[in-house]
């Protein structure tokens, strides 16, 4: 059976572990869309795929981001040969293909001096045994685009795995997911802050699987952000949470960090990967909804701070309205759907809430 992906062709893989996952073709699109970007900044750009699978990244990133410079790397030979039967399909001859483990052949081109403008690592669960490796065969202003799929860690249900890992203990709330995204930007962050470099995160996406994250290597620490790390402290009864910059925390509660603060999309990057994506409505529309997302960190389920106090929930709409009419900030996130990002704590969330239910 012959898959048909954006201008792609693919072979079904009929092999057990080889598979086509329809849910990443928002995250290959929103790969192309970068590689688009990043090729009106630097006309010749060289790609790494460290798990390139059986290739729909890989054939994606060469017919729709016109990237011809590709070195599609997978350690499954299986894998590899259908990644060469869907190359001849596609009419694409001049991809090098490698059969190694990732960090191997990672560090081998590290160590040769042979170094990339933008890896794509798709890795399954967690991406943390790769930070070193891919950071050493980064170029300066680089990207690296990467997948986790660590879920229960992430979301504070394995909270061994999440010393392990990451080096944080994760908590289970509503906004997980972003606490997720921010705890793998700081693990980049950390290991790079020890090779004296930084990273700069460019796009944050959660698709309700997995996590992708665009971040872009820059040199020094300088100018980086590590004095924005600090901590959230998450009230799991009435579901409140604070963030501190500094460990003088106050307050009872399940804590998290040392995790990265700041903002963890830049928006005028935002703009350009919408103005490159005109034929991904799916994107698109996710992306406009990020650019709108305020750049601070977590949000409330209103439904869920409702159903605690006690009331019905208002509109979300209404609810957003009110928060700055009050003089905050506030916005939808693409996190969650009933998730709203302000500034106002949870005092003043709440007392929003409770005066929208008196005037219904």
């Amino acid at each position: 059976m012959i898959i048909e992906e954006g201008k792609g062709k693919f072979i079904k893989p009929e092999k057990k572990g080889l598979f086509y996952n329809p849910r990443g073709k928002l995250s290959r699109e929103l790969g192309i869309a970068i590689l688009r970007v990043e090729k009106e900044l630097k006309n010749d750009i060289c790609v790494f795929e460290c798990m390139a699978g059986i290739g729909f990244r890989t054939i994606r990133y060469y017919l729709e981001a016109n990237i011809k410079n590709i070195w599609a790397n997978e350690a499954n030979e299986e894998a590899i040969e259908i990644l060469k039967e869907n190359l001849k399909l596609n009419g694409i001859n001049d991809v090098k293909i490698t059969n190694f483990e990732a960090k191997k052949i990672l560090l081998e081109n590290a160590l040769n001096g042979n170094r990339f403008d933008f890896i794509d690592l798709d890795s399954f669960g967690s991406p943390s045994e790769f930070v070193f490796s891919v950071i050493m065969a980064l170029k300066l202003e680089g990207i690296v685009y990467f997948t986790s799929t660590d879920g229960f860690t992430l979301c504070g249900l394995k909270q061994k795995a999440s010393i392990k890992n990451y080096g944080i203990h994760s908590v289970n709330s509503k906004f997980c997911h972003e606490l997720g995204a921010r705890i793998l930007i700081s693990q980049f962050m950390k290991v790079a802050g020890n090779l004296n470099m930084h990273f700069e995160p460019l796009v944050s996406f959660f698709d309700g699987y997995s996590w992708r994250i665009a971040l872009r290597l820059k040199k020094g620490v300088e100018n980086a952000n590590f004095d924005k790390f600090g901590y959230v402290l998450y009230d799991p009864i009435t579901k409140a949470f604070k963030v501190f910059k500094d460990n003088h925390i106050e307050g009872k509660g399940l804590i998290s960090g040392p995790i990265y603060l700041d903002e963890i999309h830049k928006t005028d990057y935002i703009d350009k990967l919408i103005e490159v994506s005109k034929e991904f409505d799916d994107l698109r529309k996710v992306l406009e909804k990020i650019k709108n997302e305020e750049n601070i960190p977590f949000f409330y389920d209103y439904q869920e701070i409702c159903d605690i106090v006690s009331i019905s929930p208002p509109p979300r709409r209404r609810i957003i309205k009110q928060l700055k009419k009050l003089g905050f900030l506030a916005s939808e996130t693409h996190f969650n759907p009933y998730g709203i990002k302000t500034n106002a704590n949870y005092e003043e969330f709440v007392k929003v809430l409770k005066m929208l239910v008196v005037k219904n």
